[in-house]
């Protein structure tokens, strides 16, 4: 089994199809498996056959979930075939899942996900569902499909299937689920579990109809959980301001932080123009959190931008608080408020190339560069001058600033092509790059210089290929099956369970900077509520990583709440960075390496914001 894992991390195919035919049925599993993250074309047709004819359940499912992550729609008949005649339910549950993850219309797979009875066991159908929601996350969704998942939403369905069915209706784009309205509206009213009533909150903002918005609005007001109460918010975007102001603005005095801010996001974005901009000024005056209190000051410049003195009032409320905050993250929700009014590009400008660089103050200050310009009444006089900042930006050699500055030069709502001449300057900053330790901000490079180039972006192998050192075996087989890690922050303590089993080589690596104490003093940088809260970046800024890159492991293994994560930039480019889920988030699995689970303490992971300290990690 280690020899297998080793192939795995070296990405030697020859060898390990070589193992998909070994007498040990618990060598072809492993193989099987590995294939899952080696991902080569080379192993479907092997795959495919250890899924029609191997004498192990387990074999079986491990190649047909193999199949699935390939991604090779010519593996629909083998899936399909599997997903007949398939009598142990787990094989059949992934088979099922597995085909939604190639299925299409011409090739009878997503004919077969909404016409065919369901299995009668619970563990089939769970997998039928999450095959009709791979297959809906991919485009590969039908009115039948949809209707289907309705009916799965029934009270004597398993959660498991109920979650399923309400997370593809709540997360595949440009649905119309009006005329699902009253079974939505019915299933939200009775079901008991979290996890489907934050995805049912969701799925309403898809029913146009005044029920569906009456229930929002009660959502928004009275939910019992915090995420429930969020979600709803984020539905709140697709209603009227007139309909939902009035509870929305209730929500910036709610107990979770998270609601408050998503409220204070929500006036940001939606408030028309005739709206009173003083209220947001003295809403902001009465918040203590600095995060919320930014995104109001925002909301008033943005309001009061044809308003010069209160303009000038507002600008300057917020540069005091800058000014004022303790720390550069804090500073960061400051100068990102900025980005509402042209009057501050000067001083945004000159805070973000202020030397030495502080990674935090200059990737905020870029990135409200860029919104700034993508104003409506951002200066033509000034189009000049902020051209010039993007080549200072790409001139600096800072991966965030190098990274942003390329993204916004192909922003098509920049429309910036015809203003540059010439990519040397791109060029130039390219081969400055540390590879692979600057994989994201090479990747914005490659397709801007393509873009600008007037060609196809193709990902070179520089680009691609991992460059990691082997995995540290050795300190795989000294850390027990149920090692546990301790995170303190300063909102409390939680403990993760690491999958030593599932993502070995992950696991090495994250314990050895955990022993390192690499992550001792790092910020939580990144906090997405209802999705994930960010972690591990040596930068604080969310564009840093270790000299090298680690190889994908993707186990099988689903990111429900309290999973942990790897982030990355794409197949095997995985470093240092981690994440955890507040909710599920099933469109991650497959694509990220999953190597832990919470212990103990989401309600810790739940309070998280942007700028909470990791005071230190260690192993239990």
């Amino acid at each position: 089994l280690l020899r297998i894992h080793r192939l795995q991390d070296a990405r030697a195919t020859p060898a390990l199809l070589q193992f998909l035919q070994n007498p040990n049925p618990a060598y072809r599993a492993e193989a099987a498996d590995a294939f899952a993250s080696v991902q080569t074309p080379a192993a479907r047709e092997p795959l495919s056959k250890l899924l029609a004819a191997d004498a192990s359940p387990v074999v079986r499912r491990a190649a047909a979930r193999a199949l699935g992550l390939l991604g090779d729609t010519l593996a629909q008949p083998a899936l399909m075939a599997a997903a007949q005649r398939e009598t142990d339910p787990a094989a059949r549950a992934t088979a099922l899942q597995s085909l939604g993850r190639v299925a299409t219309v011409l090739g009878g797979g997503l004919r077969y996900l909404t016409e065919e009875s369901l299995p009668p066991d619970d563990v089939a159908r769970a997998g039928w569902a999450w095959g009709l929601f791979r297959a809906a996350q991919r485009g590969v969704v039908n009115d039948d499909a949809v209707a289907r998942a309705v009916a799965l939403l029934r009270p004597d369905q398993p959660a498991a299937v109920r979650l399923a069915a309400a997370s593809l209706l709540a997360r595949t784009p440009r649905l119309d689920l009006t005329q699902h309205g009253p079974s939505i509206l019915a299933a939200l009213r009775i079901d008991s579990v979290r996890d489907v009533r934050i995805a049912l909150a969701g799925a309403l903002g898809r029913v146009a109809s005044p029920p569906a918005a009456a229930a929002t609005l009660g959502l928004i007001r009275a939910a019992p959980d915090a995420h429930v109460r969020l979600a709803a918010l984020r539905t709140a975007n697709k209603l009227r301001y007139e309909q939902v102001k009035e509870a929305v603005w209730g929500a910036l005095a709610d107990v979770s932080p998270h609601v408050e801010l998503t409220a204070a996001e929500y006036f940001l974005q939606n408030t028309p123009a005739d709206e009173v901009a003083a209220m947001f000024r003295q809403r902001a005056a009465r918040h203590t959190e600095p995060q919320v209190q930014a995104v109001l000051l925002a909301t008033a410049l943005k309001l009061g931008a044809n308003q010069p003195d209160f303009a000038q009032a507002v600008l300057q409320d917020i540069t005091t608080r800058y000014q004022q905050a303790p720390t550069d993250t804090r500073k960061s929700f400051y100068l990102r408020a900025l980005a509402q009014s042209p009057l501050a590009l000067e001083f945004v400008a000159r805070e973000t190339f202020a030397q030495p660089l502080r990674p935090i103050i200059a990737t905020a200050g870029m990135e409200t560069l860029v919104a700034m310009r993508g104003r409506a009444d951002f200066p033509a006089a000034q189009h000049a001058a902020f051209l010039t900042l993007l080549r200072q930006a790409v001139a600096s050699g800072d991966v965030a600033l190098v990274g942003t500055a390329a993204g916004a030069l192909r922003d098509p709502a920049l429309n910036l092509r015809t203003q540059i001449t010439e990519t040397g300057f791109l060029r130039d900053a390219r081969q400055r790059l540390q590879l692979p330790r600057d994989i994201e901000t090479a990747q914005e490079l490659d397709q801007t210089i393509a873009f600008l180039d007037g060609k196809p972006y193709v990902k070179t192998a520089a680009a691609t290929a991992p460059a990691g050192p082997p995995t540290d075996w050795a300190r795989v087989l000294k850390l027990p099956a149920g090692q546990l890690a301790t995170v303190v922050t300063n909102r409390g303590t939680f403990t993760l369970d690491l999958l030593v089993e599932q993502t070995p080589a992950a696991v090495a690596t994250f314990a050895r900077l955990i022993q390192e104490k690499f992550y001792d003093g790092k910020p939580f940088h990144r906090v997405v509520p209802n999705f994930v809260a960010q972690g591990g970046d040596p930068r604080g800024d969310g564009w840093g990583g270790l000299d090298y890159t680690l190889r994908s492991e993707l186990a099988d293994e689903s990111f429900t709440t309290g999973a942990v994560g790897l982030a990355s930039a794409g197949l095997n480019t995985e470093s240092c960075q981690w994440f955890v889920m507040h909710c599920p988030a099933p469109h991650l699995d497959g694509r990220y390496t999953l190597l832990a689970r919470i212990h103990s303490g989401q309600d810790v992971v739940d309070q998280l914001m942007v700028g909470d300290v990791i005071e230190k990690m260690r192993l239990k």
